[in-house]
Formats: structure tokens, C-alpha cells, sequence
């Protein structure tokens, strides 16, 4: 039975409101795979192997379906002509026609970035509660890695939404673990909605390489899910726990 995305089931008992997320969007699925012979992106997506660097922005929406020819910027059907702020500076792509089909599947040496570009729809006010999950893959493992493991943070629009986990071989077992954030508001990362805005989710790797911790981790999928905003008891019961602004707990697929 999965666990609940943010918090024990006691504490849920205490709460009349269901926590039940609505998807934006996904990149893969949470399919223990790495499929390349999907069709449109989104859920279809493919992931091939990663070049080992990390590219500036914006990157590429049409890399090449190719091992080692994908960036590490993975574009979702949309116009991008304005960037946000925090973000950089960079010259943004303008009209992407459809779903890019390919993406990177992993962090590997100097290869620490994924990033994920949308446009949102303007039904979404600046308060909406989001969260991002992603589960990994697999994980450097062998004689020569005494303590396999690799950290991700996670980043809306430059902010950081995810404080770092530390993904170990128990996490990538079949079923493995969907790591999933804390809710935070659309206004709080300086999303802005529309056609034009260039919103960008970033999973930061971080490697322990030259601690035995192993080169590389590969990670199945990708999300990113509106949250309804809990009624005001519910609210005050959370604040009163801490859990609010924290990496959410992690949960385990069915």
C-alpha cells in the first residue's frame, strides 16, 4: 500500500480535507524502465544515455533521438519568449510544437542537471500549492564502490523546493521510492503563468564519487502535481508539526 505523499497516517486521521494532487505533467512513468520507444513525450517519453557534461541555458527542444545527443534541457509543447529572472539570463527558444520526445536519464561525472521547461495554464493563481516528485532508477553499485549513493536536490524556477535526499540501493529495489517535495505556492518561486514564461523544474545531482559513493544514478521519472490547499484547521495542524517548506516524506509505489 503506497504511504501518503507528505504525511503519516495518524496525523491524516486529524484532517478532514484529502490531499489528492492533480497532475501537471510528467516526464517518464513510474514504470522501473527506460523506454525508447515512446511516442509524443510527456509520459512517453525516452531516455537515453547522458554525454557526461552539463550545457548552459536554454538548451535544445529537438536534441537528436540518439544515445548521448540529448540535453539536459527537456521541453514540453509551448512558447517560450520570456524568461524569469531567476533563472539567468539566456535567449529563450520561442515556439516548441510538440512534446520533445527525448530526455537525459541520468546524472553521470559532470553530467548533475536535469532541467524540465513548461508553460502553466493561467487557471493556476499565484497561491497554488504544487509539489514535484521523482523516483530514481538505479544507482553505481559494485566492488568499487564501497557506499553507493547519490544526492538530488530539487528547484523550481532556481528556488529550492527539495532539500537534498540521499538515494541508496534500498531506494531503486522494485518497488523503490518516489521522493516527493514539500507544497509550495506558485508565487513563492516566481512562476508566472501563460504562454511566453519559461518555467523551469531542476533535479541537481550530487555526487559522492570521491567518497565511494559511485558516478551515477538514473531516474525513471519526473512529475510535477497541483495540491488543493488544505482548509484553515488543517492548516494550523501542519504549521504546528513543521511540516510545511520541508522535503516531503517519501513514499513507496505499490
Amino acid at each position: 500500500m503506497k504511504k501518503n505523499l507528505f504525511l503519516p497516517l495518524g496525523i491524516l486521521a486529524l484532517c478532514t480535507f484529502p490531499l489528492q494532487a492533480a497532475l501537471v505533467w510528467t516526464v517518464g512513468k513510474n514504470d522501473n524502465a527506460w523506454p525508447v520507444t515512446g511516442v509524443g513525450g510527456g509520459a512517453e517519453t525516452n531516455f537515453w544515455q547522458e554525454n557526461g557534461t552539463t550545457n548552459p541555458l536554454p538548451g535544445s527542444p529537438t536534441s537528436p533521438q540518439v544515445a548521448q545527443q540529448s540535453d539536459n534541457d527537456y521541453y514540453f509543447a509551448g512558447t517560450y519568449t520570456s524568461t524569469i529572472a531567476a533563472n539567468g539570463a539566456y535567449t529563450p527558444v520561442g515556439v516548441v510544437a510538440a512534446n520533445e520526445p527525448g530526455a537525459e536519464r541520468a546524472f553521470a561525472g559532470a553530467d548533475l542537471a536535469l532541467r524540465y521547461h513548461f508553460n502553466l495554464p493561467t487557471s493556476l493563481a499565484a497561491s497554488q500549492l504544487m509539489a514535484v516528485s521523482f523516483d530514481a532508477l538505479n544507482l553505481h553499485t559494485g566492488g568499487d564502490v564501497p557506499d553507493s549513493r547519490f544526492g538530488v536536490e530539487v528547484y523550481f524556477n532556481n528556488v529550492l523546493v527539495g532539500s537534498q535526499v540521499v538515494v541508496r540501493p534500498a531506494n531503486v529495489v522494485n518497488p523503490g521510492t518516489v521522493y516527493t517535495t514539500g507544497p509550495f505556492t506558485l508565487s513563492s518561486v516566481g512562476a508566472v503563468t501563460g504562454a511566453g514564461a519559461d518555467n523551469i523544474v531542476t533535479l541537481k545531482g550530487i555526487s559522492y564519487n570521491a567518497e565511494g559513493g559511485g558516478n551515477w544514478m538514473g531516474v525513471d521519472s519526473v512529475q510535477l502535481d497541483a495540491i488543493p490547499e488544505p482548509g484553515s484547521s488543517a492548516m494550523v495542524i501542519l504549521a504546528g508539526l513543521g511540516v510545511l517548506g520541508h522535503f516531503g516524506r517519501r513514499r513507496s509505489r505499490a
